[in-house]
């Protein structure tokens, strides 16, 4: 059937990524917790430092890692080696000298933003440390989106979900344990990302694709400049989107709030890992799909995928709405249970605006990256200005909201672009059955848990229950239509587990 093998790649792509998200997150929380033990204050010094490298980091990159995922993918297709490795040199060629200078003037300049921007001297140190950071943290943009072009997502899950987040737990429980607090978890995460760097080059030149195989008399492509640029202000812009409200939160609350706010906005980013797992294949598949003008297909996987981000991320949204303080409580301390109304309404607005990550990919895909840059503009003016309004009033809930509100704007405004442009509606109706099968189970959850304490057991297994209970009531509403089927078909090769009793169950559920 048409979609079938797409579907199943991406299937395989995202269960790997899954995998090694999972694995990060859990690291990646383990450090957060650890540092966030220290204090509210310092928790919020290390997120402001985070949130510049983040921020310069996307600047540096000229979004040329999203053109080398498509160029790459393309020219890949065509068995075009000489034209990858152009297309690669291009990209090493004008993102390291540009990361090189921002990082100097991060350094140079840190000690005049801690001071006259964020009104905290010790800040200074974390943003020398980090600084060094960026050269790296940009390049393994353009690696870690080569391994997704080339379908080898797992070098990535090794050396950035893996290997960077032990590293970086390991090193800070080290320098704990040697009395460095603050300084110990900034150089932690610093050389944890050095090191990621080192074995991610070592996976694209043994593994991957040997850069120096391949000659090219070319310093710079053309095309792929033409296709970043949009993408550079897009990115940048999109990542200011994504700090802005802990940099202002740092500007007009005291550095206590911020450590509080990061808290709960790490925990409500989990609403992108499943549609990061899930999209990590997506573009270059849907990219080759596009080019053999495979169009009954094209639809069939993106209608698909958008359907599974809508239903897995539900059940997560549920969670939060049932159990922010006591994720909070469990995470990170008593002190951060203050921050479960913006994790509720964080969490929402990621929700949302993550339904159309598909639709983004899919514009991405058909070269409609200014539409993108137009989106992402009217994203980031209508988010300071909601800050800037809504935090002196209502602290942490006002950035929050002002977040929540721009990412729907942002689903909204994608959605109504691809559909005049491609005349395809990427929702189904059978999203109401899905809906009403996770009202329900909120509902029994609900009224179950008032009859036990919630700690860390408790929670997981009543996660599990909600899973289960969720995944029972999608059968029986007939939610599962034929492509769905895919994945279990997947999951059952790759775990060597026979389905068969689950296969002839879903079988009979399935439109």
């Amino acid at each position: 059937m048409e979609g079938d093998e797409s579907l199943r790649k991406i299937a395989k792509g995202g269960f790997i990524v899954l995998l090694g998200l999972v694995i990060s997150k859990l690291l990646g929380y383990a450090y957060r917790v650890i540092v966030a033990r220290m204090g509210a204050e310092q928790y919020g010094l290390i997120s402001i430092g985070i949130a510049l490298l983040g921020i310069a980091t996307t600047l540096s990159v000229l979004g040329l890692n999203q053109g080398v995922l498509r160029y790459v993918s393309f020219y890949k297709g065509k068995e075009e080696f000489s034209k990858i490795k152009e297309i690669l040199v291009s990209s090493f060629n004008l993102i390291f000298p540009l990361s090189l200078v921002l990082a100097v003037l991060l350094f140079v300049f840190s000690r005049w933003l801690s001071v006259n921007v964020f009104n905290n001297e010790e800040l200074s140190l974390v943003i020398k440390i980090i600084a060094i950071a960026l050269p790296f943290n940009s390049i393994r943009e353009v690696l870690f989106n080569t391994f997704k072009a080339f379908q080898k997502v797992q070098y990535e899950v090794y050396s950035k979900n893996i290997l960077e987040n032990v590293l970086k737990v390991l090193l800070t429980i080290i320098f704990f344990i040697l009395g460095f607090k603050l300084l110990g978890a900034t150089l932690a995460f610093t050389l944890s990302i050095i090191l990621s760097f080192i074995l991610a080059v070592y996976y694209l030149e043994k593994k991957v694709f040997s850069v120096l195989k391949f000659k090219t008399s070319r310093f710079l492509n053309k095309e792929l400049v033409a296709y970043s640029i949009p993408l550079l202000f897009s990115n940048f812009i999109f990542s200011l989107i994504l700090w802005t409200d802990t940099l202002m939160i740092g500007y007009f609350l005291p550095e206590a709030q911020v450590g509080i706010y990061n808290a709960a906005q790490p925990t409500a980013f989990l609403m992108f890992m499943l549609p990061y797992a899930l999209l990590i294949l997506f573009v270059p598949i849907l990219t080759e799909l596009y080019a053999k003008h495979k169009k009954e297909e094209f639809r069939v996987v993106y209608r698909t995928v958008t359907k599974w981000v809508f239903g897995l991320n539900l059940i997560l949204l549920s969670i939060f709405y049932l159990f922010s303080k006591d994720i909070l409580r469990i995470l990170f301390g008593d002190n951060y249970v203050t921050a479960s109304s913006s994790l509720i309404v964080l969490g929402t607005g990621y929700f949302i605006g993550y339904i159309a990550s598909t639709i983004q990919s899919l514009l991405l895909v058909i070269k409609k990256t200014k539409i993108i840059l137009f989106n992402t503009v009217i994203m980031a003016v209508g988010n300071i200005l909601l800050n800037i309004f809504l935090i002196p009033k209502y602290g942490i809930v006002g950035a929050a909201i002002a977040t929540g509100f721009i990412f729907t704007i942002r689903s909204v405004l994608l959605t109504i672009e691809s559909i005049s442009i491609t005349k395809i509606i990427p929702f189904k109706l059978n999203y109401i059955k899905i809906v009403f099968s996770i009202l329900v189970v909120s509902a029994i959850v609900k009224y179950v848990a008032r009859f036990y304490e919630i700690n860390i057991f408790t929670l997981i297994l009543t996660i599990i229950f909600m899973v289960i209970l969720y995944g029972g009531l999608l059968l029986v509403t007939r939610s599962f239509e034929r492509e769905d089927a895919v994945v279990i078909k997947f999951v059952e090769d790759k775990i060597g587990i026979n389905f068969t009793k689950v296969n002839m169950v879903l079988g009979r559920f399935i439109k």
